[in-house]
């Protein structure tokens, strides 16, 4: 499937299994499931593949980049439950490793290694060392990218290094079956955030501010 459709169902997903209760969390769950989402599309194998992986490249850059913006000037708390749970030399060994994964990962031919349980495992766990709380939001994220793409045409390498691709071949990743599952990752997201009691409260807490001045 598309890099959007994933984006949305796998942020979508996390959001319907995880059912984060304050903002701050929210808003780091998020960003963790839409980039767990789209990374294993850092592959490739054509240069089709290398255009698409710069693509995946700068999402995942804007992601990590739109949740810092947003803690920077609306002061969600994400600052100080990473400080709380991690620390400088986790962080820096967290990214590294994560880094090191989607480097080798990008030189594996496309559906392979960054599409198995392996890598899910492996950089699960990075994002489990830099932020613990975040890090099942990520999983879901991957993981649903590996279930949307198994109905596909192309053969994932669930089990890498075993070289068997699995898929039901049921769909083409640029059909119906993409436009539906992007309308649906999208207006669930759209649902969930609009009933979610910590969005509610932080607008609660807004206009009041605005009412006092």
């Amino acid at each position: 499937m598309l890099g959007k459709t994933h984006f949305f169902v796998g942020t979508a997903a996390a959001l319907v299994v995880m059912e984060p209760r304050t903002l701050p969390i929210m808003v780091a769950g998020t960003g963790a499931a839409a980039l767990g989402g789209v990374i294993s599309d850092v592959d490739s194998g054509t240069s089709v593949a290398h255009k698409d992986a710069d693509k995946i490249i700068a999402v995942s850059v804007f992601i990590i980049g739109a949740v810092i913006v947003l803690e920077y000037f609306f002061h969600l708390g994400i600052y100080n439950r990473l400080e709380r749970d991690s620390n400088i030399a986790r962080i820096l060994i967290g990214l590294m490793a994560f880094i090191l994964v989607c480097a080798f990962g990008m030189q594996q031919p496309h559906r392979a290694f960054m599409h198995s349980f392996l890598a899910m495992a492996l950089l699960t766990a990075c994002v489990g060392i830099v932020f613990p709380a975040v890090a099942p939001y990520f999983a879901i994220g991957f993981a649903s990218h590996l279930l949307v793409d198994v109905f596909n045409k192309k053969g994932e390498k669930l089990l890498w290094p075993y070289k068997k691709g699995f898929s039901f071949r049921l769909c083409s990743s640029h059909g119906t079956v993409n436009s539906l599952l992007m309308a649906g990752g999208m207006a669930v997201s759209a649902l969930y955030f609009a009933l979610s009691s910590p969005i509610h409260t932080a607008v609660g807490k807004v206009m009041t501010m605005i009412s006092l001045k």
